[in-house]
């Protein structure tokens, strides 16, 4: 498949997720994004709300997507809900962490909770939600009973990573940190044989076009920006090298 450039961009979720970025580095993340047209900015939630004012500012159709619970997951469903009301007038998009340790725990019918709860609570203030499985830290086991789970909810999308992923810990487990093609294929096929329409986000460690267009591919996806996303930082990179 080949893209240009703005068709690329398009499919874009320019992130800056450091807990150091400044207002000036977060405002230079717009300014790209509103060059690049992007399809959102991915921050921090500190930041959402003068983000909001700079894009309207500009008049810029640029979205705002936060992270919420980031990026442990260790917040209980109800703290979790309770973020999203708080922040649900400042952005468009939230992206939480499942709960991982009750993935780890064998405690499927509490993440099944929590993702249905916090799916209501999105949707409820109008916010698209896309939960982060974070594939480094689970087995093939836990992976196919969380997808399942995401897919049979009515989120809006199904994430790979949060880029901060434990390599060490990873690699105990068989696993990388980031984005992984195997995974997003069983995410893919989860998808089917439960015939549900969830989106695939892919992120961590998108270095290049051509990692992303192999993401693009193994998601079985459309380049539409409903139904397939990259969360990336290095989008000035990854855009240079449309040809």
């Amino acid at each position: 498949m080949k893209l240009t450039s703005r068709q690329v961009a398009g499919l874009i979720d320019h992130s800056s997720l450091k807990g150091y970025a400044t207002w000036e580095n977060i405002r230079t993340l717009l300014d790209e994004a509103m060059e690049f047209h992007t399809y959102s900015v991915c921050i921090e939630p500190i930041f959402s709300s003068k983000a909001g004012e700079y894009l309207r500012e500009h008049r810029s159709h640029v979205k705002v997507d936060i992270t919420l619970d980031f990026p442990l997951g260790a917040y209980t469903t109800e703290a979790r809900e309770k973020l999203i009301d708080i922040y649900s007038g400042s952005c468009d998009e939230v992206d939480l962490v499942v709960q991982t340790g009750f993935v780890r725990s064998g405690m499927f019918s509490e993440v099944e909770r929590d993702v249905n709860s916090l799916v209501d609570a999105a949707h409820r203030n109008g916010l698209e939600i896309k939960f982060i499985t974070e594939d480094a830290y689970t087995n093939a086991e836990e992976k196919k009973r969380l997808y399942e789970i995401i897919c049979r909810s009515k989120a809006d999308f199904i994430k790979t990573s949060t880029g901060f992923a434990d390599s060490e810990f990873a690699r105990t487990l068989g696993n990388q940190a980031g984005a992984a093609v195997e995974n997003v294929k069983l995410m893919a096929e989860t998808a089917k044989r439960v015939h549900s329409n969830i989106g695939i986000k892919v992120a961590g460690g998108i270095k290049s076009y051509t990692e992303a267009m192999n993401l693009l591919e193994a998601s079985g996806m459309p380049p539409d920006p409903k139904r397939f996303r990259l969360g990336v930082s290095r989008t000035r990179q990854i855009l240079s090298e449309v040809q």
